[in-house]
């Protein structure tokens, strides 16, 4: 809408209706298609009670990541990434949540597909991260995985490895407020640091997260 683009691009979200849309009157009466149809009165109430909803930015994130159990080897070995002081997971860059994994199915009747959901789905989750100077976010990956896979070529039970993470998105104007947030007992299971000779830019490190034991609190 006309009216949309103009305030968005001169900032006019808290003006007057009134002062903003008196210089396009007589350009929308004589117009009534740029509206839909719609008199310009009744185009404004639209607009004004979807401009209310507002619009949830995508750069205002966070994550949290913790040890599951606080006794857990994780827990004890002073990793970087479980700082209590969260700091590092202010690094997060990016993050595609999964609101839901439905595993499906499909049963052919004659000529029809009948598609059915057979379950829930665990799947994997990544968050980029900006790298630190002293690499926090590489060796914090090393660590872990050093206590998942012992030298002596044995695995460490679940309960040593397995950490909470917790994503959410707060209100831009209210920090403390948390319009989504979603957790997941997880454990890591791949991490990859691109190095670039060409590239003169920081560093970013992708963790990989399996989402583990979903019927667990």
């Amino acid at each position: 809408m006309a009216f949309f683009e103009y305030e968005t691009q001169n900032k006019t979200s808290n003006n007057s209706f009134g002062n903003v849309l008196n210089p396009f009157k007589e350009r929308f009466a004589r117009n009534p298609v740029l509206w839909s149809g719609l008199t310009v009165d009744k185009a404004v109430s639209h607009y004004q009670e979807l401009y209310a909803l507002g619009t949830l930015s995508a750069a205002h994130f966070g994550i949290e990541i913790r040890p599951y159990r606080a006794t857990s080897k994780i827990a004890q070995a002073n990793i970087p990434i479980f700082d209590p002081s969260n700091k590092i997971a202010w690094l997060a860059n990016n993050v595609d949540v999964s609101l839901l994994d439905a595993q499906t199915d499909a049963v052919h009747v004659g000529h029809f597909q009948l598609n059915h959901v057979t379950g829930n789905a665990s799947n994997e989750l990544s968050i980029s991260f900006i790298e630190t100077k002293e690499a926090a976010i590489a060796n914090s990956a090393k660590a872990i995985k050093e206590i998942m896979f012992n030298k002596d070529g044995t695995q460490s039970p679940p309960i040593e490895y397995l950490m909470r993470l917790k994503i959410y998105a707060f209100d831009k104007a209210a920090r403390n407020q948390n319009q989504f947030e979603i957790e997941h007992l997880v454990s890591l299971q791949a991490g990859n640091l691109p190095l670039d000779a060409s590239n003169k830019a920081h560093a970013i490190v992708t963790l990989n997260f399996t989402k583990m034991f979903p019927n667990f609190k």
